[in-house]
């Protein structure tokens, strides 16, 4: 049997898709003359190309990250930059807030019927969907009532694990804006 390839027709593939984007004319020479010297298609360069782009820049990103949850922030970067990157890492944590929210996307669930629920009023749970920070009883009436996408309730332990991230998010958001007033060396 031979070793055969398959050859793919890019343009009717539903596996590809066609990006475009300008850049300088001078550049796109340099480009298609390095590809033909390499013997390189060019399509293969540029996903490669774009590949490399997304992991360095996913490298970058682990790396921002690591330094945020160790509370090391660049004495360069703007204030802008470091709260960014504090958001971006806290940003796929679920927090009280997205789980009320979430249990309240349920037609069946309202603000009066989960206030009466948790014995919570509805004013101060509207608080909390804003980003107040919950109660330890808080916690308690809320566990069993929010249900997480896949329908099940979540726990106390649970919501006092995102009322931690909350407030960890908080301390480095304060420690990065305390370092940027620092005077600088």
């Amino acid at each position: 049997m031979k070793n055969e390839q398959r050859v793919v027709d890019k343009r009717r593939s539903s596996e590809y898709k066609e990006l475009r984007g300008f850049i300088p004319k001078a550049l796109t020479m340099e480009f298609k003359a390095a590809c033909k010297k390499a013997g390189q298609n060019i399509n293969d360069t540029l996903e490669e190309a774009v590949r490399d782009w997304i992991d360095k820049q996913e490298r970058s990103l682990s790396s921002r990250q690591e330094n945020v949850y160790r509370g090391n922030f660049s004495q360069t970067a703007s204030i802008d930059d470091l709260a960014h990157d504090v958001d971006t890492v806290f940003a796929s944590l679920p927090t009280v807030a997205t789980a009320i929210d979430g249990t309240l996307e349920n037609p069946e669930w309202g603000l009066k019927h989960l206030a009466k629920e948790t014995k919570i009023s509805v004013s101060r749970l509207k608080k909390l969907l804003s980003g107040g920070r919950p109660s330890d009883e808080e916690i308690e009436n809320l566990a069993g009532c929010l249900i997480k996408v896949d329908g099940l309730a979540f726990d106390a332990e649970e919501l006092t694990d995102m009322r931690i991230a909350e407030d960890l998010k908080q301390r480095q958001l304060e420690r990065l804006k305390r370092q940027q007033k620092k005077p600088r060396s």
